[in-house]
């Protein structure tokens, strides 16, 4: 227990309260980093609610001990994702959000009996549009979505009702839609209402934007023309761009495209006749023939010719024949019926400029500035050729192609260091987070082995080891060595550990002397054995 408190006081009580502070901060933070991290994040409760509606959440969470958090104005509840579960099943069991959507379980608590057929066919509409608008819900960069339907009925004395329509106001988190998303909601809405077709849906988001007009044909859609035109050129940069900067190198073009897209949808009926391709359709022949053989009398009539039942007179006989033939025949003139549907998107003109820098040339010896050449007319004409064939340039067409020589300026040129600096730093949020964790674990780490392992390890070889102690009896003799070893012949130490501090302080000040090296040499070679005892004492504690 002395041995202890010396120690302590050598070590000091300051020391030892910066060492215990130091450690109680480490831990304080290791164990709120372990409970940051073990704990479940939080999941969306719910979005965009009536602040009525929301108020009347979070109460029916407090009431089920379901703790929360409330962002924005108060309309979108957080909750943890172990329990979101749970709080859903809490709210829909109390029927408290309602106002987002009416589906088809309104029909689930109203009796039919006394209602009308108006009341009927509103019920379904208002559960058709509800219904509609849940599956647009939870299509991906949707935050809300309301559809309105308009069915118009047949009138008196009309044969048939107008077509119907529709109507989508979307909520867009993280941009605007492409046009593939909005030609994809405008499909969705029409599928599920009978005889709407998608050209006839208008889709508008919560910025005021239209995105597509009621007017709109399928195909091509308001957001999704400039769209396509961005796309078609980007597409024939990229492919020009590759060509052209494997023959002068990487960074010495430039490629703009400029493209002017059709965006009208077409379909042409061609019937031609063929009046040489003749070709027998049918062949009918028809034939007749007839044949008089009437005779006439060659004599006078005599009394027995007039006696009933007498001979009749004769007669020579006088034959006729008549033969008929008719033959017809049916050709038929060959046609050729074409129908051609021209979709939106073809190209109608392009116009394409390349500008090429010359040659660089690097100094011979290595010092001054490279020099400059301007590419020869042949290369010139062979990139335009590769680049007329790589995108389809058709003159008739009124497709229109430049490539000039022009020198770069040296400091516009793109470096690969600033390419890769750029990609390097593209951090998404959640690699930031996760670099700032392993920071603070890093810092952490740094401060425990600075201010609480170094100062523990140094505390347990400096205060607590023991005085050496021989193997067998040599009291004397190793006190003598120990003073030989500090400086020679001088007053007894007052104990080891002034002694090891002597020691230390020699190592790193660098001033053993000469003569305490001779006289630990003159002590080993006339007191062998207690030098070996020492060596072994130390060899063991080590």
């Amino acid at each position: 227990m002395g041995g202890f408190t010396a120690a302590l006081q050598r070590f000091g009580i300051g020391r030892l309260t910066v060492v215990l502070g130091v450690a109680a901060g480490v831990a304080a933070v290791l164990v709120a980093l372990m409970l940051r991290i073990g704990q479940a994040p939080d999941a969306l409760l719910y979005s965009n609610l009536d602040l009525r509606e929301a108020s009347e959440v979070t109460a029916a969470l407090d009431s089920a001990g379901i703790k929360y958090s409330s962002k924005g104005d108060g309309s979108t509840i957080f909750v943890s994702r172990d329990e979101v579960g749970e709080a859903r099943m809490l709210v829909a069991g109390k029927g408290i959000v309602t106002s987002g959507s009416v589906g088809y379980e309104i029909f689930d608590n109203q009796s039919v009996l006394g209602q009308t057929e108006f009341q009927q066919n509103l019920n379904a509409k208002r559960a058709l549009e509800g219904e509609l608008a849940r599956t647009i819900q939870t299509m991906r960069g949707i935050s809300s979505a309301r559809v309105m339907i308009a069915l118009p009925e047949r009138q008196l004395f009309q044969a048939q009702a107008a077509a119907p329509t529709a109507s989508v106001v979307v909520g867009v988190t993280g941009g605007q839609l492409t046009g593939t998303q909005v030609q994809a909601i405008r499909n969705v809405v029409a599928s599920s209402v009978p005889n709407l077709k998608p050209e006839k849906v208008t889709l508008t988001d919560t910025s005021n934007r239209t995105l597509a007009a009621g007017s709109d044909d399928a195909g091509f859609s308001a957001a999704s023309a400039e769209e396509a035109r961005g796309q078609t050129e980007a597409q024939l940069q990229a492919r020009i761009k590759d060509i052209v900067e494997g023959v002068v190198g990487v960074g010495a073009a430039r490629v703009q495209v400029t493209a002017e897209i059709d965006h009208s949808r077409s379909t042409t009926q061609e019937q031609r006749f063929d009046p040489d391709g003749q070709v027998v359709r049918s062949m009918s022949t028809n034939g007749s023939e007839s044949q008089d053989t009437t005779a006439m009398a060659d004599g006078g009539a005599t009394a027995a010719n007039n006696i009933p039942g007498g001979e009749a007179p004769g007669g020579a006989p006088l034959g006729s024949r008549d033969t008929q033939t008719t033959e017809t025949t049916n050709y038929e003139i060959s046609n050729t019926t074409t129908t051609t549907i021209r979709e939106a998107g073809e190209i109608k003109k392009l116009a394409v400029s390349v500008a090429v820098d010359g040659r660089w040339t690097p100094p011979a010896n290595g010092e001054g500035e490279p020099t400059y050449a301007p590419r020869s007319e042949e290369e010139i004409a062979q990139i335009r050729a590769l680049v007329a064939a790589a995108v389809g340039i058709d003159e008739e067409r009124g497709d229109r192609i430049e490539v000039q020589n022009v020198r770069f300026s040296r400091e516009a040129l793109p470096s690969g260091g600033t390419e890769a600096g750029s990609s390097l730093f593209d951090f998404t949020k959640n690699d930031l987070m996760r670099g700032i964790e392993l920071l603070v674990l890093l810092v952490t780490g740094v401060l425990l082995i600075f201010f609480v392992l170094r100062p523990l390890l140094k505390t347990a070889s400096g205060g607590g080891s023991a005085p050496l102690q021989l193997a067998g009896a040599g009291g004397p003799a190793v006190t003598s060595l120990q003073t030989t070893i500090v400086g020679g012949a001088t007053p007894q130490l007052s104990g080891p550990s002034d002694m090891e501090q002597r020691l230390d302080i020699a190592r790193i000040e660098g001033q053993v002397k000469a003569s305490s090296v001779k006289k630990v040499a003159d002590f080993v070679e006339k007191h062998p054995e207690e030098s070996t005892s020492i060596l072994r004492s130390w060899v063991h504690e080590g």
